[in-house]
């Protein structure tokens, strides 16, 4: 997949996780061993935003 195509598809999961959110009373954060990527962190900052109750595998 060249670079052109991949950010493209990144954007739309990004866009699509987000939508989903929006459907959501909640989200559930699996993050073993304490690890939250930067996409996860970004979809806790939206969830947030939008007064989500967030939940965690794991204590932060």
């Amino acid at each position: 997949m060249d670079e052109g195509t991949l950010t493209k598809t990144k954007e739309m999961l990004d866009d699509m996780h987000k939508r989903k959110i929006d459907m959501a009373d909640s989200i559930y954060v699996i993050n073993v061993g304490g690890y939250i990527g930067e996409s996860t962190r970004s979809e806790i900052e939206y969830a947030k935003a939008y007064g989500k109750k967030i939940i965690f595998l794991e204590s932060v």
